[in-house]
């Protein structure tokens, strides 16, 4: 049965008002002061701070905080933490945020990590129990259709629809998260229906596993890189070996990178983040890589940014802008819902450095032209839940222009483009992703073996 998102968000939030019924957890007496205390520091510390709301937004916020003043008594602890994410969502910015993952490690879990592909979310790992479900799909949860969850999901978070996805696999991992906004039948477990990879439908129920001093706090994306790294599942299976992917999503620990790539003429530097890494200063990175081109004088160059999420956009402005004057040849830039923050700074900058030489490709960037940023986290002091507010704008086509609110190193250093779309459309697929093929450099070599026009 297909139903709107507005229904099934009405359907959210009649869950969570029914907090006193006989399935909801009663919270303890004691917790009542301590839910006004976050509240009054949420009003003082977030909602003072943040500028991205709009007015309509705000006076939305305010009336859902006064709202929840008045109900907070009768909430289970995730159904008070839920509804102040879906508060902050309301402004719609994808770095005002309640983030999920730290959300995510006061709640139970199921040991099975789901990663976005598109509009469907694939197992990537697992605990020995489940291997099973390696590379499946999910399909349902409790007899709901996956859409119906997603769709609750992403009120939880504020941005484009690709970027929320990134926070919505963690609450589709807890059922006592998706029990508290009416999704999940119980607290403890769910049942959830996959798609193998050769076409089987399997039905499973599984346990929350509960949060513990080895639950990881690990951003969405990290399920993309099989290096091992799993306390709370042990050794952990994954769908595939680091040998087994593709280069893009190997030596999970290098923050940047670069390979030769013959296959283009060229060579391909990789962001992950544009902030010095512990022992790795971004500066010598990209001093060491200004060395290999001229070393190397390759033709054409890469700058993969699909998994960027974000730092200082100081950091790499310079060298973006002047990569044009370094390679006779083409520039490619590689773009995925993951390219965040200082990424899409990043790509802003070398797109204006030279439009006619600059082929974006892949996915859209995980937010928009104009939005909000360089604030700070809180952590309320009683729930613990993590909240980013943002007091400055950005906006990467006009360059800031009309407006006097903006960052000040765009202020200083403007963004004018006309859009930062991929001019090829090469996303990452569960079967690229499973075989260790690179849709974007296929795309490129591709499109180098065309005349261009």
């Amino acid at each position: 049965m297909k139903c709107s998102t507005a229904l099934l968000v009405a359907n959210a939030l009649l869950a969570l008002a029914a907090g006193t019924t006989a399935q909801a957890q009663t919270p303890a007496a004691a917790s009542v002061p301590s839910r006004q205390g976050d509240l009054q520091h949420f009003r003082t510390e977030f909602m003072a701070r943040d500028r991205s709301f709009s007015a309509a937004a705000r006076a939305e916020a305010e009336s859902r905080l006064r709202h929840l003043d008045s109900t907070a008594a009768t909430l289970s602890a995730a159904a008070f933490e839920l509804e102040l994410a879906r508060i902050v969502a309301l402004a719609d910015n994808g770095h005002t945020a309640a983030r999920a993952s730290p959300r995510s490690s006061r709640y139970n879990r199921v040991p099975v990590r789901l990663t976005p592909f598109g509009d469907h979310f694939f197992v990537l790992r697992t605990d020995s129990a489940n291997a099973d479900l390696l590379g499946a799909r999910l399909v349902a949860i409790d007899g709901k259709a996956v859409a119906e969850a997603i769709a609750v999901g992403r009120t939880l978070a504020g941005g484009t629809a690709g970027w929320r996805d990134r926070s919505v696999a963690y609450f589709l991992e807890s059922p006592e998260q998706m029990h508290a906004l009416g999704l999940a039948a119980q607290v403890g477990r769910a049942t959830y229906r996959f798609e193998l990879p050769g076409g089987a439908m399997v039905e499973r129920g599984i346990g929350g596993q509960a949060p513990g001093p080895n639950r990881d706090r690990l951003p969405a994306g990290r399920w993309l890189y099989p290096h091992p790294l799993d306390p709370e599942f042990g050794t952990g299976k994954t769908l595939l070996t680091s040998e087994q992917a593709a280069w893009a999503f190997q030596e999970y620990e290098m923050p940047f990178r670069w390979r030769d790539a013959p296959e283009i003429d060229g060579m391909v530097v990789q962001f992950r983040m544009n902030r010095d890494a512990p022992g790795r200063p971004i500066k010598e990175f990209l001093d060491e890589v200004r060395k290999e081109i001229r070393a190397r004088h390759p033709r054409n160059l890469v700058i993969d940014l699909r998994m960027d999420s974000g730092g200082d956009l100081n950091t790499t402005r310079d060298f973006v802008r002047a990569l044009p004057t370094l390679v006779p040849g083409q520039i490619y830039a590689l773009t995925s819902p993951w390219t965040f923050s200082a990424g899409i700074s990043t790509l802003g900058y070398l797109e204006q450095a030279s439009p006619g030489r600059v082929t974006i490709v892949g996915e859209g960037v995980g937010d928009r032209m104009e939005f909000w940023a360089e604030g700070d986290l809180i952590e309320l002091p009683f729930s613990r839940a993590v909240i980013g507010y943002s007091p400055e704008r950005h906006d990467y086509k006009t360059g800031c222009k009309p407006y006097r609110d903006c960052h000040q190193a765009v202020v200083r250093n403007p963004i004018g483009v006309p859009s930062l779309d991929p001019n090829l459309i090469a996303p990452w697929t569960i079967d690229a992703y499973r075989t260790g093929r690179d849709p974007g450099i296929e795309a490129i070599v591709a499109a180098l073996g065309k005349p261009r026009t």
